[in-house]
């Protein structure tokens, strides 16, 4: 196997991830080539009275393994953000795992929407189902039930689209620990990019999301 070569396709697709908002064409054969080479290396046999040879080895090795894992963690990010904001994606692009995430992930938005009358006023009872879906636990806030006026919209894909005036959201400051793609933030509102230690105020279950990711840290008000 050309460790090289393999290495090089791999940052290619883990460059043009991290650098677009949108999620690049991931298939099972493309992803199931990664998974191979990124094996053969963790398993690679070597004398280990080569040290040259042994310390470029290690090298791909580590450096193989972060982008493995950091390109899954930024396609999983992309997936929740465009779920929140109820955004489309084309599901040919996706894995069959990530496919599935999304689809819960948008069945669990659409789940919160439910418009009762009560004494002739409309309200909108917000009941958030907090579960476990995909790759990582996903903590999703308690929003308070509030008499609002009600705007109701026909919408393509969902029906209805229910939006409440006036509606507040709770909000982190956190610090960015390391470079981060833009995100819809559950507001609608547009996110970013980041650099390394820009500090931002973010609603509440986008913050908590990045802290679980270790992409942020939260900040503390002195």
């Amino acid at each position: 196997m050309d460790i090289k070569s393999e290495y090089e396709k791999l940052y290619q697709h883990w460059l043009k991830e991290f650098e677009q908002t949108e999620l690049t064409p991931l298939n099972k054969e493309l992803y199931s080539h990664y998974k191979t080479a990124l094996d053969y290396l963790n398993n690679y046999k070597l004398d280990q009275t080569d040290s040259i040879k042994l310390d470029v080895i290690n090298s791909y090795k580590e450096n193989f393994n972060y982008l493995f894992k950091d390109f899954a963690k930024i396609r999983e990010i992309k997936i929740i953000n465009a779920a929140l904001a109820l955004k489309e994606i084309n599901l040919n692009i996706l894995l069959e795992s990530e496919k599935l995430f999304y689809q819960n992930l948008v069945s669990t938005v659409k789940g919160f929407k439910k418009v009762k009358t009560i004494d002739g006023e409309k309200i909108v009872e917000l009941n958030i189902i907090e579960e476990k879906v995909g790759l990582e636990s996903i903590e999703n806030a308690n929003l308070e039930q509030k008499k609002s006026s009600i705007q109701i919209n026909e919408s393509l894909d969902t029906g209805l689209v229910i939006k409440a005036e006036n509606e507040d959201f709770n909000y982190t400051l956190v610090r960015f620990l390391k470079k981060t793609p833009p995100l819809v933030g559950i507001d609608l509102l547009n996110y970013g990019p980041f650099e390394k230690e820009d500090i931002a105020n973010l609603p509440y279950k986008n913050a908590i999301i990045l802290i679980n990711e270790n992409i942020v840290e939260k900040l503390e008000l002195i």
